[in-house]
């Protein structure tokens, strides 16, 4: 996915230039604390990590609907949408400050970074001895041009705020480079600045393999295995710790990143979990490149499971609620629903009227041509019933749906047709 997701990141950044440009005279402050994101928030909600969900308001159903129908009658006829359907507000990610990121407290001692297109997490003990990173990624949009190459080390120095780290962690939460790519500049960096801070790397024995075997070495290697059954924990601070567990849903055996709350000073939980979720829009592609698309619509409920309140998701929007979760386990559903209504409904007489007999016809191209057939003929009636139903239902709730819904329809129908 490298090589996408950094084109990906560059397109980010043309859009973050655009909204900038349009809205030039809102104030983008940064956030390190607490305090300061309540602030933010009044002056600039789209500067701000969402704790509620992005379910539509009146005006955005309002302002989405006309985009809708000419959407789907586009569909009907073969087509594609003639416009794209408008973002909903609450789906807009963070525009990046002038430091190339933003840096967003979400409970003391934990910050979330967000470049616009990828995100993780900082975590920092009180006395500023141990600092901890969920995930490096990769990003265009996290690289810079000199020093350490990269902005997340900007972001470690302004988590430290002048504090000497003697232990330094880096948590992987899968083996995708484009989230964990930047590991190796961090502890480069970490190496020269304090040489005597002890660095250590968490993830999986999958990863692990997947990590040593890269022959562009963005990233160290694991030093320290987290086990697929059950959870191991890390404690950074006196209520502030990490229980690790692999989820998958994405990859094989992605972990789910649980900072547990903290009943003494009430500092909410925290569940980092990357490219299933993605707040406030549909997923992307073939339902993120999932290797499992049982386990991709099952990984919700696991999620859902656990105790907290603020949801990292790795992408665009940075943090969500539960509320977030809950909607994207509901459009999996749907969307499987609606793949196995439509491998129904495309019946032999619907093939027929869309013309399947050509392939028995000795004066045209698609004589025995089976992949025609298949692909052209079959496959496109499944899909294009498939994204009509979840465009009706979703076109106007998450965003994305009118560019992902035939990627998402086609994951799905495959898997309805192979593996259910």
């Amino acid at each position: 996915m490298h090589f996408s997701t950094r084109f990906l990141s560059a397109m980010v950044v043309v859009a973050a230039a655009a909204a900038a440009a349009a809205d030039a005279t809102t104030p983008c402050a940064p956030t390190t604390n607490a305090t300061a994101v309540a602030v933010t928030a009044a002056a600039d909600p789209l500067n701000t990590p969402s704790a509620t969900s992005p379910r539509p308001t009146n005006a955005t159903e309002t302002r989405c609907r006309p985009f809708l129908a000419p959407c789907l009658a586009g569909l009907m006829s073969g087509g594609t949408c003639p416009d794209l359907l408008p973002v909903p507000a609450a789906s807009f990610g963070a525009r990046p400050r002038a430091q190339g990121y933003n840096l967003d407290a979400i409970r003391p001692g934990v910050w979330v970074y967000q470049d616009g297109a990828y995100s993780c997490l900082f975590l920092r003990s009180t006395n500023g001895r141990r600092l901890l990173l969920v995930d490096a990624p990769d990003s265009v949009t996290s690289d810079k041009p000199d020093g350490s190459r990269t902005r997340l080390t900007d972001a470690a120095e302004e988590v430290l705020a002048g504090s000497t780290p003697h232990a330094v962690d880096i948590v992987y939460s899968h083996a995708h480079f484009d989230h964990i790519g930047g590991a190796a500049r961090v502890v480069a960096y970490v190496r020269r600045r304090y040489p005597a801070a002890r660095i250590t790397t968490w993830g999986t024995a999958s990863v692990r393999a997947v990590v040593r075997a890269s022959t562009s070495k963005r990233a160290p290697a694991p030093s320290r295995l987290v086990r697929r059954r059950g959870a191991t924990r890390i404690r950074v601070d006196a209520g502030l710790v990490l229980s690790l567990s692999a989820a998958g849903g994405h990859s094989d055996d992605d972990l789910a990143v649980h900072i547990l709350p903290d009943a003494v000073t009430g500092a909410p939980g925290v569940l980092h979990h990357v490219d299933v979720v993605f707040p406030g829009w549909a997923p992307p592609f073939t339902l993120a490149f999932t290797t499992d698309v049982r386990r991709f619509v099952a990984v919700h409920d696991v999620l859902l499971a656990k105790d907290w309140t603020v949801f990292s998701s790795g992408h665009i929007r940075a943090t969500g609620s539960r509320a977030d979760v809950e909607a994207s386990r509901a459009y999996a559903v749907d969307l499987l629903d609606a793949a196995a209504d439509a491998t129904a409904a495309v019946d032999a007489a619907a093939l027929t009227a869309a013309g399947a007999g050509q392939i028995a016809n000795a004066s045209s191209p698609t004589l025995g041509h089976v992949w025609w057939l298949f692909v052209r003929v079959q496959r496109r009636l499944q899909r294009d019933a498939c994204a009509r139903t979840m465009l009706t239902k979703w076109g106007c709730v998450l965003a994305g749906v009118d560019v992902v819904v035939r990627d998402n329809c086609l994951m799905a129908l495959t898997w309805v047709q192979v593996e259910s």
